[in-house]
């Protein structure tokens, strides 16, 4: 299991780092790819009607087993890929479109 944390320390005061996220949830599944892991994590819907959400955490270590419960620090990232065009379909306009990836990667500390 990979140790993560978000939290620097300066004169004994806890400060959140920017971009830092808490992921909280069950691991649907994972998966290696170039020397890292990739772990699926559902996490809680937010009441009886809505879908839960799932996101994917990059990370050097194993956060954990299938079906584990967890909670993992992490930094949010992102990059742009190519742009494109598209028509708009309530006024008919060409747009440019220029989609956003978001990433996510396991804040681990050395041990």
């Amino acid at each position: 299991m990979a140790e993560v944390s978000a939290v620097a320390r300066d004169d004994k005061k806890a400060v959140m780092r920017p971009m830092a996220v808490m992921v909280a949830g069950r691991i649907e599944n994972s998966r290696s790819y170039d020397g890292r892991r990739y772990t699926q994590v559902l996490a809680p819907a937010v009441d009886a009607y809505s879908r839960p959400q799932v996101v994917e955490i990059r990370s050097r270590a194993r956060l954990g087993e299938r079906g584990e419960e967890i909670a993992v620090q992490c930094m949010l990232g992102g990059f742009q890929r190519r742009a494109y065009e598209a028509k708009d379909k309530s006024t008919g306009e060409i747009v440019r479109v220029v989609p956003i990836e978001h990433t996510l990667d396991a804040i681990e500390t050395g041990a």
